[in-house]
């Protein structure tokens, strides 16, 4: 059996998942899941990226590590379409998700796959450590791999509008961040190395974050060196890592 065939039978049954898993892998258009015990239903842009963000997310259980508590405050940073923003907000209802997107056709699906839950809060800019010229690179041409980097020239009108992580506390009106999820392709160096960065690591309960050294090398070497000496200890699953803050570390 095809890999990931049999989770998606699991999910939908068996001849509905089939179908689903056809069109998802081999047809290049967009369409929606109902998925059992969500809100609402999830686009998909078949024969793209999304299927894989899809199956991490609902199906492998990357972001399914056990906390030991139930966040109130969660940021999803590089929320791509929304997927990690509705399985936190789901499994935590009682929390409020931050959802940060800046590619404008990413953007869309992601307002539309999160309407249905008034704790997810969009934002449309990419999380970045000052208020910087960004634009918006894809070398690979998929849906999730979308990267800022900042122009050389800072008088170029802006591409990609940014927000920093205290921005968005601010916003949200929270002193501290129970879950900072980033999937940012390589834009957690520059967060991790910013000199305020120990201001919200100190802050911050929980890291999951996907590491992306073959866009800037040395991101590992960079949020390791950050989290050094704050009592996080470090899991893995999948692409992700978890920093989970342990006081008797």
């Amino acid at each position: 059996m095809a890999p990931h065939l049999y989770q998606y039978m699991r999910m939908f049954g068996a001849f509905e998942g089939a179908a689903v898993y056809a069109r998802a892998k081999y047809r290049r258009q967009e369409m929606r899941l109902n998925i059992p015990g969500l809100r609402g239903s999830l686009a998909l842009r078949g024969g793209t990226s999304d299927r894989s963000t899809f199956q991490k997310v609902f199906l492998e259980g990357e972001y399914d590590f056990d906390l030991g508590f139930a966040p109130r405050l969660i940021v999803d940073g590089g929320a791509n379409v929304g997927y990690a923003s509705v399985y936190f907000a789901h499994r935590f209802p009682d929390a409020l998700v931050l959802a940060v997107e800046p590619e404008p056709g990413n953007f869309r699906l992601l307002t539309s796959n999160t309407e249905a839950y008034p704790n997810i809060r969009r934002f449309n800019h990419a999380l970045w450590p000052r208020h910087a010229c960004l634009s918006l690179e894809n070398p690979s041409g998929n849906a999730d791999a979308f990267f800022v980097q900042e122009a050389a020239d800072q008088t170029v009108p802006q591409g990609v509008s940014t927000i920093s992580i205290q921005e968005l506390l601010d916003q949200a009106g929270g002193e501290s961040i129970d879950l900072l999820k980033l999937d940012v392709e390589g834009a957690e160096k520059e967060l991790f190395e910013d000199e305020a960065a120990p201001v919200w690591i100190a802050r911050t309960r929980a890291v999951i974050v996907e590491l992306h050294d073959r866009f800037r090398p040395g991101c590992t070497q960079t949020v390791e060196r950050a989290l050094a000496g704050y009592r996080f200890r470090r899991t893995e699953r999948g692409e992700s890592l978890l920093f989970l803050h342990d006081p008797t570390a």
